[in-house]
């Protein structure tokens, strides 16, 4: 039989370990990781649940970093979102996307700049749409805005058509395989592609 005194000495250095190795598993789940991808994709114009015009293939160029944190509400993602033929999007623009639901996310992705008006500069922000993406970036959908309402005052909300661009694809089977894997229904009823 072990003294008591002896147990007790093994049992505060268990818990001294479990504490140390916590605090360690918690300290890494913050550092970022660094997420760096190129690949094509495609830009579709949908017209019914399995009826598309394909507008154009797109490089796509993702490089910033993901922070995890155990203790996060979710996932964030800092970096820049590049696709080719959106020139705004092509000057390194910062973006901070969080993710949302696990594996999925909807990040509007703006990029702010300046223009000019008259002799002042004027602060404005374009928006290529709302992406939905798993945390590794290996295949996306950005839901394009189309079209601007005025909301009021100086504030605009982002109308988002039935444009969309799926990456990585370079034929269409591709590209309506992941639509239907991140959730994106046609509404005949509307006539609009959705995410619910």
């Amino acid at each position: 039989m072990f003294p008591v005194a002896k147990v007790a000495k093994i049992t505060v250095a268990c818990l001294l370990l479990a504490a140390v190795a916590g605090v360690i598993v918690v300290a890494i789940s913050y550092l970022p990781h660094s997420i760096q991808q190129n690949f094509q994709g495609i830009e579709l114009h949908m017209t019914g649940e399995d009826e598309y015009e394909i507008l154009q293939i797109l490089d796509i160029r993702i490089d910033g970093r993901i922070r995890y944190g155990i203790f996060s509400s979710f996932p964030q993602f800092e970096g820049s979102v590049e696709v080719s033929a959106f020139d705004f999007t092509l000057d390194g623009a910062q973006l901070w996307i969080p993710f949302m639901n696990g594996f999925s996310m909807g990040g509007g992705l703006s990029y702010p700049g300046l223009t000019h008006r008259g002799n002042s500069v004027v602060a404005r922000v374009e928006t290529l749409g709302t992406i939905y993406t798993n945390e590794d970036f290996s295949s996306l959908v950005i839901h394009l805005v189309t079209e601007w309402t005025h909301l009021g005052g100086y504030s605009y909300m982002g109308i988002h058509g039935n444009r969309v661009i799926v990456a990585p694809a370079t034929d269409s089977g591709i590209a309506l395989e992941i639509l239907r894997y991140k959730n994106f229904i046609w509404s005949e009823e509307l006539g609009i592609l959705y995410m619910p």
